[in-house]
């Protein structure tokens, strides 16, 4: 009985049924009180729940069971951190390591909430030790790089698509419903105003049609691009894109037409691309003259672009005004606006074809 509800939980836990796999879980605690994993689990189910302090509580009767269960560890630093028990995570990510040093998640979280406080110097040891165990692993090399401080031009190929495609069932729910995202519609307010009564517009990085979904209405046609295969076709559930494009920002500009669409957008896009100039050019050539280009960054005082030791770039205002004036794109309207709950304010540009 015990093996089949917890059978049956995991079941509903790929199905996204977190009441009910949460029911499966407590019924089968009833019985077993003792099951690591079914604590394990139901704290797993209580995170996507956003209930943490119960998945925290869960996970620690899963290690009161068994102080070895390294996934437990690991799984309660998560919670802890979403918690804004930062230390606590620390501590608990440390241990799932000591508990199983080949376990993955770990190095990269430990990289990451390192980065996140200024510890950089932690954060590069952490990751390169990940980086010995799973070598060339295009996410640990990437934040290695931010966490050295190495300014390259853009994040790795491999990186987007690992992480996007992982993420992909959960963003919409993690970004929007817990982290308040808020860049779709605040771009679509902007651009609008912009357009006729007609437009092509190219959606670059589509993502699950967020940005699709905010500028859809009569007269416009939707044309979306995305690295991640995953991510395209939840975007293609929506039913609001005419064509969805697996490429790059680059090579879907590259491939279009010059002066084929009425408006360019790129939704928190820029944060995974530093060097900008390729796709400037790109959008300069495939709008039509008054075609806008409207985008989000996340802002520096001063230079050019920056990697972040959070893995993403941020780019200053002189240095994206820069390219605007050599491509032939004039500046229309640029606003700081809120991005989402955990993260600094960003800004919204708009800019015309000229």
């Amino acid at each position: 009985m015990g093996a089949d509800l917890l059978k049956e939980s995991l079941a509903l836990y790929d199905e996204r049924r977190w009441e009910e796999a949460a029911a499966a879980l407590v019924a089968l605690l009833a019985e077993q009180p003792a099951n690591v994993s079914a604590w394990f689990q139901l704290g797993n189910v209580r995170g996507e729940q956003g209930r943490d302090t119960e998945a925290v509580d869960c996970f620690r009767r899963a290690l009161t069971l068994d102080p070895a269960h390294a996934r437990s560890w690991n799984n309660l630093g998560s919670a802890s951190q979403r918690l804004g028990r930062g230390d606590e995570a620390l501590a608990a990510y440390r241990s799932a390591l000591e508990r199983d040093p080949a376990l993955f998640e770990p190095y990269l979280n430990l990289g990451r909430l390192c980065g996140d406080r200024g510890d950089l110097a932690a954060a590069a040891r952490y990751l390169s030790a990940g980086l010995e165990r799973y070598p060339a692993h295009p996410m640990l090399v990437h934040l290695l790089a931010a966490a050295k401080g190495d300014n390259g031009a853009r994040t790795p190929r491999e990186h987007v698509v690992a992480y996007f495609d992982d993420f992909a069932a959960d963003f919409d729910e993690q970004v929007v419903d817990k982290l308040g995202y808020r860049v779709p519609k605040a771009l679509a307010e902007l651009v609008r105003p912009a357009l006729g009564d007609k437009a092509r517009v190219l959606d670059l990085g589509c993502g699950t049609g967020l940005m699709g979904a905010a500028m859809r209405g009569p007269g416009i046609e939707l044309i979306g691009v995305d690295l991640s295969p995953r991510m395209l076709e939840l975007a293609q559930q929506r039913g609001i894109y005419a064509e969805l494009i697996q490429a790059d920002a680059g090579e879907a500009l590259e491939r279009a037409a010059a002066g084929s669409y009425g408006a360019v957008l790129a939704a928190d896009v820029f944060i995974y691309i530093g060097d900008l100039a390729e796709v400037f050019r790109g959008v300069a050539r495939v709008l039509r003259r008054g075609g806008v280009f409207g985008f989000s960054v996340q802002v520096i005082p001063q230079g050019s672009y920056r990697l972040q030791p959070s893995g993403r770039y941020s780019h200053a205002l002189a240095y994206l005004r820069g390219l605007a004036a050599e491509t032939g794109l004039r500046e229309l309207d640029t606003r700081a606006v809120p991005i989402r709950r955990e993260a600094d304010p960003g800004h919204l540009m708009l800019l015309e074809r000229l």
